[in-house]
């Protein structure tokens, strides 16, 4: 009896995990495009771009912690990441209207998950391409500190930065996703 399994991904990923990615990847790009053109925005729809970014993060993480196969403690791991960036979306949910503490919530929540994606590339055995999961887990943190470090003093400032971010992050979402092309596989 055929079954359709994709080739080279199920060996890491569960059926849907990868799907996910994609699916969660797109979201990131189009939040962060919003974020980046929209000037004008008010504190609170601001507050709830933010916070859905914050929600992207964990849920990236979440789809990794469940839809991966890797070891337990780094399952662990990634879900303690993804609770703490819900922890901090509900936060920024509730309304800081303060730029600065907008762009630690962000910083601490990337910083988070870039050190936990770095970990799973470095000790994940399943990951073909786990020195690209690296780099694109420090770039992550370097984008988090980078967030942490500048002193934005406009709501547009911080926005234009964390949308720009948000997309590239996005984009890397994707590619991981998608990182073999799908093949039909009949097992008999």
């Amino acid at each position: 009896m055929p079954a359709n399994r994709i080739e080279g991904r199920s060996e890491v990923f569960a059926d849907w995990a990868w799907q996910s990615l994609v699916v969660t990847g797109g979201c990131s790009v189009v939040l962060g495009v919003v974020l980046a053109v929209w000037p004008d925005k008010s504190w609170t729809v601001a507050d709830i771009l933010f916070g859905l970014v914050l929600l992207a993060s964990a849920a990236f993480q979440l789809v990794m912690a469940f839809g991966a196969r890797m070891s337990t403690p780094l399952k662990w791991l990634e879900v303690v990441s993804a609770a703490v960036a819900l922890l901090l979306a509900f936060w920024t949910l509730d309304g800081g209207a303060w730029v600065s503490l907008l762009s630690l919530w962000i910083a601490i929540g990337w910083v988070l998950r870039g050190i936990v994606q770095a970990i799973v590339g470095v000790w994940s055995e399943q990951y073909a391409g786990a020195g690209r999961l690296e780099f694109v887990g420090l770039a992550t943190v370097a984008a988090g500190v980078g967030i942490a470090v500048a002193s934005f003093e406009t709501l547009p400032a911080l926005a234009i930065a964390v949308g720009l971010l948000t997309v590239a992050l996005g984009f890397s979402e994707i590619a991981l996703g998608l990182r073999v092309e799908p093949r039909a596989v009949e097992s008999v």
